[in-house]
C-alpha cells in the first residue's frame, strides 16, 4: 500500500471499530476495500455511508431511498447487509 492508502485504511479502520465491528472483521473490510478502490468498483459499504446508524445494532437513517422497504430503525439491518458491497440509491460518503 502506498501513503495514501494506509491513511485511507486507518481512517476506515477507525470509523468501522466505532461503528461496531470487532478488530478483525474491520480489519478485513478495510482491506477488502484497498482492493475495491484499486479496481475502481462502485460498490460501497452501510459503514462507508453518513446514514448508518447504531453501533453494533446498526438501522439506516434514509431507509427509503435505499430501498430497504420498512422502517429499518424498527427491524434493523443484518450483519451479513451491513458488510456486503452493493449499489444503493440512498448512499452518502460519509467524510473523513
Amino acid at each position: 500500500m502506498n501513503t495514501a492508502e494506509i491513511d485511507t485504511f486507518t481512517a476506515r479502520l477507525a470509523r468501522f471499530t466505532d461503528k461496531g465491528l470487532a478488530l478483525d472483521d474491520a480489519e478485513a473490510l478495510a482491506d477488502k476495500l484497498v482492493t475495491r478502490d484499486r479496481a475502481n468498483d462502485n460498490r460501497r459499504l452501510c459503514p462507508e455511508c453518513i446514514h448508518l446508524q447504531g453501533v453494533g445494532r446498526w438501522s439506516c437513517g434514509n431507509w427509503k431511498q435505499a430501498g430497504i422497504g420498512t422502517r429499518a430503525a424498527d427491524t434493523g439491518l443484518a450483519h451479513e447487509l451491513v458488510v456486503m458491497l452493493q449499489h444503493c440509491a440512498g448512499f452518502k460518503e460519509q467524510s473523513r
